[in-house]
């Protein structure tokens, strides 16, 4: 049986890249970690694990209670967590609040140093890792906790391919661009202005999908990507190519 761990599994780009893993034939189990999976149902070869992938602790207690080494890891937690009752603190501001700011930083990229510090060491030669980033790491924008920590997971993705090479892991990460998750359900009031958004900023004028994520990050964990490490896949209908003339 081939473990793979998926964090921010339980929705979205996550549930996903669950299927994803499990119709490529890379995983034949994936534990999926969310800290919130009310209401999800586990489909087959799928088990469910509520954790706060933030905290070493409840990391270390899932990953022990699945009695077996992964070799495919997905550091997917992110996004941010609502916070109806601070509605005036918008992502957008350049001087947000501290506590804010820390906490899409620990959610963004300090959960994937976490979760591979707990399962990495124990990874045999052939496994993969792969981290989900975004394009708002790749280019100045006004989502600055958010763009801050996808810049530094991406950084990070590049270190840890160069120092695990040696020991046959490889470690990538994806890019995506405009996926209308959880997140910009949160930034904005309407479907239509996610929408006119995307006409404008995508050259390709489409948004891209949880679907078409993991497939991405399905080949990067298969054994067809056996000498890709390092990289930095972006899906996002060419919106870092900048708009057409």
């Amino acid at each position: 049986m081939t473990l793979a761990i998926v964090t921010g599994a339980a929705r979205g780009i996550g549930a996903a890249i669950v299927d994803a893993l499990l119709a490529d034939g890379t995983a034949s189990h994936v534990a999926a970690l969310d800290l919130d999976i009310d209401g999800v149902d586990a489909g087959p070869n799928v088990s469910l694990h509520v954790c706060d992938v933030t905290d070493e602790e409840q990391v270390r207690a899932v990953v022990a209670s699945l009695g077996e080494q992964a070799t495919v890891l997905v550091n997917n937690a992110g996004g941010g967590k609502p916070h109806p009752e601070r509605t005036e603190e918008l992502p957008f501001d350049p001087f947000g609040a501290v506590d804010l700011w820390r906490e899409s930083v620990d959610l963004n990229l300090t959960s994937a140093h976490v979760v591979t510090r707990v399962v990495g060491p124990g990874m045999p030669s052939g496994s993969a890792i792969c981290n989900t980033a975004s394009i708002a790491g790749l280019m100045a924008n006004q989502l600055f906790a958010y763009g801050a920590a996808k810049a530094g997971l991406i950084h990070w993705t590049k270190s840890m391919a160069l120092a695990l090479a040696t020991r046959g892991i490889r470690v990538n990460a994806v890019a995506p661009g405009f996926v209308y998750t959880r997140l910009w359900q949160q930034m904005l009031p309407s479907r239509e202005m996610f929408e006119a958004m995307v006409g404008a900023a995508v050259p390709m004028a489409d948004e891209q999908t949880p679907a078409q994520i993991a497939d991405a990050v399905a080949f990067l964990c298969s054994g067809r990507a056996a000498q890709v490490t390092g990289q930095v896949i972006a899906i996002d209908g060419g919106s870092m190519l900048g708009r057409p003339r």
